[in-house]
């Protein structure tokens, strides 16, 4: 009977963890390919309020705030629902095009986007003091305008340019002319050197028979 019931615990207790994680708040995945659509960072942020972690995975300073990142989720849904805070994370060793297009420099940056607005967090990093920040506290701080996505232009160079760099013939193409084009940029200087000396030869010769000339009429006249 104990054992029954031992078992029955056992099986009750891994139940509950089973549904405590699974209720667990979510950090969510942002990508080069999805940020924009889920953010609407810079189109009205009607899905909500994003504290956004910029990171990379061998990032001490990430590495410790990982844990804290997922207990912040938990305590805003928890505990401030009606706030809509979502929180997120972009791995910058993979997704290069967000973390340029808000000038990543350091890691981990976290970057809060609210009321059409951008505000950069720099505060420390303990829960207290990020759940703060995310419930009001960044009203305190400067709002910047958040950067627009890159264009259709933008993208479209860009995968012109990863597929120009993936062949190798046509890089080679690509720098031989760069070569050729910069020798005759060099080319073109010296001839343009070579026409300023010897436009100045021919002023001095000119202009020296040219006051010779003047001198033998005036002595003529004389």
């Amino acid at each position: 009977m104990r054992s029954f019931l031992s078992l029955f615990g056992a099986l009750g207790y891994c139940l509950a963890l089973s549904i405590s994680a699974a209720e667990a708040a979510e950090v969510h995945v942002l990508t080069d390919a999805n940020f924009e659509h889920q953010t609407q960072a810079s189109t009205g942020q009607t899905t909500g309020k994003w504290f956004v972690k910029m990171y990379a995975p061998w990032c001490g300073h990430c590495k410790k705030l990982a844990p804290v990142w997922d207990e912040l989720a938990d305590k805003a849904e928890a505990e401030s629902p009606e706030d809509g805070i979502l929180l997120a994370k972009v791995d910058c060793t993979k997704e290069k095009a967000v973390c340029n297009r808000f000038k990543v420099r350091g890691y981990p940056t976290l970057l809060y986007f609210a009321e059409r607005s951008m505000f950069r967090y720099s505060g420390a990093r303990d829960i207290d003091s990020l759940a703060a920040f995310a419930t009001g506290g960044y009203k305190e701080s400067k709002g910047e305008d958040v950067p627009a996505p890159p264009s259709w232009f933008d993208e479209k160079v860009k995968e012109i340019r990863k597929m120009l760099d993936s062949n190798e013939q046509i890089k080679m193409i690509a720098d031989d002319f760069q070569h050729i084009v910069q020798m005759r940029k060099n080319a073109a200087v010296v001839l343009v050197a070579i026409g300023l000396v010897v436009g100045l030869l021919m002023g001095c010769v000119l202009g020296g028979s040219g006051g010779t000339k003047t001198t033998l009429r005036k002595s003529k006249k004389a």
